[in-house]
């Protein structure tokens, strides 16, 4: 009986108040979201390792929920575990702190919100939202300068909410979780519904301003609490949150995030008999999650806290004292089924080198470099294509697959192939696509049109020579690489009519004319369709180099003729 009173509750209250529908950035429910997260205390791969393993087996793209203080915002340092996440598929749930001072937490100094937002927008985030927590149990005093206060919290809230907004619409703002068990006694502890009320009074709409609703629902009392309970202070407190937000008038429907629970056990620094084992909480977990916490409207789980060695949360810790190993319960939760999430992840590029020449010779085929860099979020594997969304079939262009992992702003270099037809003026799109779906940024577009071919006429002469004739070497440079050639002048210092279907009309190469015992020499010039004279002028003779062959040096001197 209880449990179809359960059922018919949670349904009616489902569709009551989830009816409207949240205009969060990305509405994280969207795609397959794997709600399984861990809370840790280290930002390091020592925790972000396990914390993976624990999240993403039999699934993908876990959440992990960890704090950054104000005297800790070093980008370099933040980025590089940012790139860990990426790498390991954790999405990174980021609660904000100020600094500890005595027995409490500072609060935050005036203007604080631009250098939050300054700071946390110049990281690349592994996720298109980038899910922000507004500091921590502002109902304790500990938690607030030691004085609880609602009108300052609330205003501190609305001006972060304003100050990341304008930073990014991307970020993800969300409230401080907040202990439902507190009493009401000021100035130290503050009942969560009056403290909410006066919140709404100081700054009215504004739970309606947020993106997602954090929670901490503990299964007190003492941590050990029953996860079959209901209702405030138990690890069902998220839905009874939502039922004080719905009675005070909010309507936006919030989707949650649970970033703070879990069980104390009796394992520990010293035993505590009056607590569950870490056999029970296995049991405790499982339960938990398949009932408290299967709401389509939870999307993230992370339970407090992967590993915690010393007093005062050594009770909590996934991880066993002193050892490498982890509690039953780790297991039983890694070992739960999940799902495979999709978070969304800003995918752009931007090329940085090469081109879709503008004009090319019928007939030619052509080995084009595109080097690309990644400026998005995502790390770019075999999914990444490049492909023609136009001009593709025309030109005979085939679609190209990464063949390495490239994180962003690194660099990867496309070679395509493109062969010529006989005449036309073709409009060439490429488009990145990642497992079929465009990247963010817009097409590369280039326009090439089929011309005749370049043909070269090379003039010279030799100094002190009557006739320059013999064999050269005619050396070319430009946008489609280097070549040589031999080329023979006649008496009067001109060259057959050469055709060099290798150039590109319309394009600028540099041209070097060599000769045994003369200095080279090098002219740049823009060729065209049709005859093109290169004029080197009088090549020099390099008496020096012939020095030690007393034959060649006599061919260069004057009276030699």
């Amino acid at each position: 009986m209880f449990k179809i009173f359960l059922f018919i509750s949670l349904l009616i209250f489902n569709f009551t108040l989830f009816t409207s529908t949240a205009k969060a950035v990305v509405d994280s429910l969207s795609v397959p979201n794997n709600k399984f997260g861990i809370h840790i205390i280290s930002a390091t791969p020592d925790e972000s390792s396990p914390a993976a393993e624990l999240v993403n087996t039999n699934g993908d793209w876990g959440h992990i929920t960890f704090l950054i203080e104000s005297k800790d915002r070093n980008e370099n340092k933040w980025q590089e575990f940012f790139n860990d996440l990426r790498r390991r598929h954790l999405i990174p749930i980021v609660r904000l702190a100020t600094k500890p001072l005595n027995e409490h937490w500072e609060r935050p100094y005036e203007g604080e919100e631009q250098a939050w937002a300054d700071f946390l927008d110049s990281l690349n985030w592994p996720t298109k939202n980038r899910y922000v927590i507004i500091y921590n149990e502002p109902n304790h005093a500990t938690e607030w300068g030691g004085v609880v206060d609602a009108k300052s919290y609330a205003q501190i809230l609305d001006k972060m909410i304003t100050a990341l907004k304008i930073r990014s619409e991307d970020f993800f703002v969300m409230n401080a979780g907040f202990d439902a068990s507190a009493p009401h006694k000021p100035p130290k502890y503050f009942d969560e519904v009056a403290f909410l009320k006066e919140m709404d009074k100081t700054v009215p709409g504004i739970f309606e301003k947020l993106d997602g609703w954090v929670s901490h629902s503990y299964p007190n009392p003492e941590f050990s609490g029953s996860p079959d309970a209901l209702g405030r202070g138990t690890v069902r407190g998220w839905f009874w949150e939502l039922q004080q937000l719905r009675n005070m008038g909010v309507v936006k429907n919030l989707p949650v995030f649970i970033t703070e629970t879990g069980w104390k056990h009796a394992e520990g620094l010293t035993y505590n008999p009056n607590l569950p084992t870490s056999d029970i909480l296995s049991k405790y977990y499982e339960n938990a999650y398949e009932n408290a916490w299967n709401s389509s409207r939870i999307v993230a789980v992370t339970p407090f806290l992967l590993d915690y060695q010393e007093v005062p949360f050594d009770h909590f810790s996934f991880k066993k004292i002193d050892s490498l190993e982890y509690y039953p319960f780790y297991e039983a939760v890694k070992n739960l089924p999940k799902t495979v999430g999709r978070p969304i992840q800003v995918t752009t590029t931007e090329l940085i080198k090469g081109e879709v020449y503008s004009s090319i010779v019928a007939g030619q085929t052509y080995s084009i470099s595109l080097t690309f860099k990644n400026t998005g979020q995502s790390i770019w594997d075999g999914q990444v294509k490049l492909k023609t969304i136009e001009g593709g079939k025309e030109l005979g262009i085939k679609e190209v697959a990464v063949d390495r992992q490239v994180e962003p702003d690194q660099e990867y270099t496309f070679q395509i192939s493109l062969t010529a037809p006989q005449k036309g003026l073709f409009k060439v799109n490429l488009q990145l696509f990642s497992e079929n779906k465009p990247f963010d940024s817009p097409p590369i577009q280039f326009t090439t049109e089929v011309k005749e071919p370049v043909i070269l006429r090379v003039l010279s002469k030799l100094k002190w020579k009557d006739s320059p004739a013999g064999d050269y070497i005619l050396k070319v440079s430009g946008a489609t690489g280097e070549s040589s050639r031999k080329v023979i002048l006649d008496s009067s210092g001109k060259s057959q009519e050469l055709e060099a279907r290798y150039l590109l009309p319309d394009y600028s190469f540099e041209f070097s004319l060599e000769r045994p015992f003369y200095h080279p020499k090098t002219i740049r010039r823009e060729v065209k369709a049709g005859v093109n004279a290169l004029d080197f002028g009088i090549l020099q003779p390099a008496l020096f180099q012939a020095i030690l062959n007393p034959k060649e040096l006599w061919k260069l001197l004057p009276f030699s003729n």
